[in-house]
């Protein structure tokens, strides 16, 4: 799928659920280097459309988006071979209490056990 594929899928909420893993979120991060906010708009469409707002976290939103934007790789798989590819990085810094609290899924928190890069 190219990334206009992919992008008009989100757009559309037509993205297969069971592919939006950490892989697709890093690749969103990365198109949207440049426009964090369009990342995390088009995510929340998408995560709308698919009935998952439940689920939906900004502070994690946050993190991955600054994350990849500290890092210089330009593709995916580039991203996938850095510390990036570790899905509880989040966890360096956060609580499991503070990152899945309610104040951080529906806005950005600071972290609460080392600051962030």
């Amino acid at each position: 799928m190219t990334d206009a594929e992919f992008l008009q899928a989100l757009e559309r909420g037509t993205f297969p659920r069971d592919l939006m893993d950490h892989r697709a979120h890093l690749r969103l991060a990365l198109l949207f280097r440049d426009n964090p906010q369009g990342a995390r708009d088009l995510l929340v469409k998408y995560v709308q459309h698919i009935g998952g707002m439940v689920r939906y976290n900004e502070t994690l939103t946050q993190f991955w988006l600054r994350a990849v934007r500290l890092h210089e790789e330009d593709t995916v798989d580039a991203l996938m071979r850095t510390p990036l590819s570790d899905t509880n990085l989040p966890f360096r810094h956060y609580s499991p209490e503070r990152l899945w609290s309610d104040e951080a899924r529906a806005q950005f928190i600071e972290p609460d056990l080392r600051p962030l890069p």
